[in-house]
Order: C-alpha cells, then structure tokens, then sequence
C-alpha cells in the first residue's frame, strides 16, 4: 500500500517539474512550435516537379524507340490527347498535299501548360523509331500537326 502512495508522489513531483520547466520557457516553446507549424505548413504545399521526359517516360519505350517532345499547332488539340493514343504526325509538304514525318507515334507524356500558363502552342512526348525521332528533331518549323489513329 505504501508503495502506490510513493508512485502517487514520485509521479506528482514530475508533474510539477514539468509544468515548473515550461512554464519558464513557454516563450521559447512557441516559439518553436511556430516555427514547426511552419515548416509543416510548407511542406504540405511543396509539389512534385513534372516529368517530362523524366524517368516515368523511359520505361514506356519500346525496342528502338526514342522519346521526342514536339510542338502541336494547338492548345485544344494536346488537350484532347491522352497517354497512349496513336497518332500520325503531319507537316505542310511543298505541293500543299500534308507529308508525315511519322506513324503511329505513341503519346507518352503529356507535360503541357493548363490554366494560366496555357499558350497558342503546346509540347507533347512522343515514342517513335530513331529514325523518324532524327526527322522530327530535325524538322525547322514547328509547330506540327497530328491526326489520331487510335485511341
């Protein structure tokens, strides 16, 4: 019996010592769980950086494919995409008839501005074979237009 009553003792002086200690430094320990708050408060803001071209891209490639950003002619029409369509894509050719640069590119990825940071233009990430990845990197003229083979 007297041992509870020593427990009872022991557990109220250390209360007191804790109350004693951060009632001394309470200026100190809100200062500090300010700051915490803070940092979480950051934190839970803080957003992931887009992968474009990242490393989530890379795997969807096949054997002798390459990824390659380009530049559609429109905003609306990169909207309208989704990873994993098929398309065709198209330029200007000299005798006005369209001249494909490449078939059956797959969407990968599509990094491009929504909101506020949307443009007349937009980038879209392609998988196509090498060749046709030289022929749309060397292409001087974007922006390009594309039409969907599959969806």
């Amino acid at each position: 019996m007297w041992v509870h009553a020593y427990a009872h003792m022991v557990i109220a002086h250390l209360l007191a010592k804790i109350k004693k200690f951060t009632h001394r430094r309470r200026r100190v320990l809100g200062s500090i769980s300010a700051g915490l708050a803070v940092l979480i408060l950051f934190a839970s803001l803080r957003t992931s950086p887009p992968a474009a071209l990242g490393v989530e891209a890379l795997p969807q490639l096949g054997v002798g494919q390459v990824a390659v950003p380009i530049t559609l002619t429109s905003s609306a029409l990169s909207s309208s995409l989704r990873v994993g369509d098929k398309l065709d894509i198209v330029v200007p050719g000299e005798s006005g008839y369209p001249r494909t640069l490449a078939r059956d590119a797959r969407v990968i990825d599509l990094p491009g501005g929504q909101g506020f940071s949307a443009t007349a233009s937009a980038v879209i990430v392609v998988a196509v074979t090498s060749e046709e990845g030289y022929a749309l990197a060397a292409h001087q003229n974007p922006p390009l237009a594309v039409v969907i083979t599959q969806r």
